[in-house]
């Protein structure tokens, strides 16, 4: 890192530093100011302008629901979100570093709360630096309609949180306090014809709401000195991004890799290149994206390249005959669902409000009866919440014990859906007929400390191995995270069918983007051509009991990219130097001279690479923290 020069440098040193260099250049100490972790959620134009999303050019708003939430003329949600973590006594100093992340399946920004309380005084006590962490929800994080809780959460009061979400069903008497805020109850959103322009949101455009955050962190932090990450499925859209041509109109490539000094993969393998599609793929591909995607999730049924015209696969050469593409979409959601739901999810935050005001003690708010009345309560009567009615198997618990059967990667809700898998515990005795919830510091049975065995040879991506741990303070951070601020700990709804457009293309959209002969010109689709080209350094980080358990998991995107041009690469070192030494599993990475690095913590599940306390067995902090250091300018 550059140093500072005179009066900045004191009054940086007395601020944020332990230490500092007197002028003989020697290391003395001086007192830290005390300092708190802060954020602010903020959002910022984009440059996507999806056909058919309201604020792009020509699109009037007219679903009853959208202008209920948004009012008259409905939503922009051609905007990108992103929430700001900084220390509160460096709130006005200009950043050395900034980290751009990226939350996985169904996870929102604050997934990275944690990470940035421990990471950010950390280096800057150890590297005299000062960075703030930006995580990036998707622009679905617009369509939540989270005011009730952030009304209940000013008010510290859960009650509120559960008349807004389920009031309804509940029978009950609107709050007043609803009343003078927003005066309605949720509004969601069904998988089809309210929301049909997500099939529209294709990876093009999730990597210009990522420029537009790169580009204002550039723009903020010193020397340009901005990384980009995520986490699971956040890899690929970092990886994405990496490989984006900007400007494909002209000779000049304005490449998303040369705008970061890094990559940072965190239980994800980002992407690779995949086989040359062939001529069927691009047909359906363009299919999709010029109107048959959006009218199949309208409709949820199959279309032909106008979003109106019936067809199947099977008679789509007949039924799709007026056009110069035959090629027939089939329906998808608009949006990701499973066992979770938009209801879980909003639960889930209203079981954390609950949990982190009342501690593990008392019955939680899902399972109050209302109105006095026996049964009536949000668990028993609400739908949605069969899944959560599921996991506790009809036994009264606390909210923290709920919330943690949710999270629990040895519970039945890691089981249904593993991105949510967490080591925060286990499950505690009962107190007054009520199931509570053992935190990690806490004495746990030993039965939570699985061994899986030893580390696999093959295949590739490999198993779960080694001695499970619990490392993730569940009732300290991760609960009160969940809910707090303008952002929250889940994606509501998972822009999933908008993803598929390309799908079959994998890192490299040449076939598609390319100008003829070479390609099909589409880069309105998409422009990912320069993925042999990032030359940047690149970091993973992998969980022994995760969705990528072993250093494999890398390798596509490893041997996908380009060698490493940075100053902290030697230039001379492959990034992979033996694909198959000591294993499929284990390749040979260059590690820092190559600028290709994964680092395994033994025994973590697959969230915890993000909420594991730092100490012992933490391989994710310190790595982290010395490849900003190491890459920053």
């Amino acid at each position: 890192m550059n140093s500072y020069g005179g009066l900045a440098a004191l009054a940086f040193c007395i601020i944020l530093s332990s230490a500092c260099s007197d002028s003989d250049g020697t290391r003395k100490p001086v007192a830290l100011e005390p300092a708190t972790l802060e954020q602010q959620t903020l959002r910022i134009a984009s440059a996507a302008q999806p056909k058919q999303t309201p604020g792009s050019p020509g699109v009037v708003v007219d679903n009853p629901k959208l202008l209920a939430q948004f009012g008259a003329g409905g939503p922009d949600l051609n905007q990108a979100v992103y929430t700001r973590y900084y220390l509160s006594n460096a709130a006005e100093l200009q950043p050395d570093a900034i980290l751009v992340l990226m939350p996985g399946f169904e996870g929102g920004a604050t997934n990275f709360a944690v990470l940035a309380d421990q990471l950010i005084p950390r280096i800057r006590d150890e590297a005299t630096m000062v960075i703030e962490i930006w995580a990036m929800d998707r622009r679905s994080e617009l369509l939540e309609d989270r005011v009730g809780l952030e009304l209940a959460e000013q008010e510290q009061d859960p009650q509120l949180g559960l008349d807004f979400l389920f009031g309804e069903q509940l029978g009950l008497d609107l709050d007043p306090r609803l009343q003078e805020g927003p005066n309605r109850r949720l509004i969601t959103y069904n998988i089809s014809s309210d929301v049909p322009f997500i099939a529209n949101w294709t990876p093009l455009v999730h990597s210009l709401d990522i420029d537009a955050v790169v580009t204002r962190a550039r723009e903020t932090a010193r020397a340009g000195n901005v990384f980009l990450g995520g986490h699971s499925a956040g890899t690929g859209f970092a990886a994405n991004y990496a490989a984006t041509d900007f400007d494909p109109a002209t000779d000049s490539v304005e490449a998303g890799y040369q705008k970061i000094r890094g990559l940072i993969l965190l239980e994800g393998g980002g992407s690779g290149v995949q086989e040359q599609p062939d001529a069927d793929l691009l047909d359906r591909i363009e299919a999709r994206f010029d109107g048959g995607l959006f009218g199949a999730v309208r409709d949820q049924a199959p279309r032909c390249i106008d979003g109106l015209t019936a067809c199947t696969v099977e008679t789509e050469t007949n039924d799709c005959a007026a056009f110069s593409n035959t090629s027939c979409t089939e329906p998808t959601p608009a949006y990701a669902t499973s066992v979770i739901n938009t209801a879980t999810f909003a639960a889930g935050e209203l079981v954390a409000m609950d949990g982190d005001f009342s501690g593990d003690t008392g019955l939680s708010i899902l399972q109050q009866d209302q109105n006095g009345i026996s049964g009536n309560n949000a668990l028993a009567v609400v739908p949605e919440l069969l899944p959560v009615r599921f996991l506790l198997g009809g036994k009264p618990g606390t909210s923290i014990s709920l919330y943690g059967q949710y999270l629990d990667d040895d519970g039945l809700g890691a089981a249904a859906a593993p991105f949510l898998a967490t080591s925060i515990g286990a499950l505690g005795p009962e107190v007054d007929g009520l199931t509570t919830w053992l935190n990690p510091d806490e004495t746990l049975p030993e039965d939570v400390f699985t061994d899986n065995g030893p580390a696999p040879t093959e295949p590739r991506r490999g198993r779960v191995w080694g001695v499970e741990v619990e490392v993730s303070d569940f009732k300290g951070r991760i609960v009160p995270v969940t809910y707090r601020g303008e952002s929250n700990f889940f994606d509501w709804y998972y822009p999933s069918s908008g993803l598929i457009v390309t799908e079959g293309l994998g890192l490299d959209t040449t076939d598609l983007s390319a100008p003829p002969p070479q390609g099909r010109g589409r880069t309105d689709i998409d422009n990912r051509t320069q993925a042999a080209r990032i030359d940047i350094p690149v970091i993973g980080f992998a969980a022994s009991n995760g969705l990528t358990p072993v250093p494999g998991s890398f390798l596509d995107f490893a041997q996908a990219i380009a060698p490493c041009a940075a100053p902290s690469c030697d230039g001379m070192t492959a990034r992979v130097l033996e694909a198959e030494q000591p294993s499929v599993a284990f390749p040979s990475y260059g590690e820092i001279a190559g600028g290709f690095e994964v680092h395994i913590s033994d025994g973590y599940a697959h969230v915890d690479v993000l909420t594991a306390n730092d100490g012992e067995g933490n391989n994710v902090i310190g790595p982290l923290l010395q490849f900003i250091q190491r890459n920053s300018q």
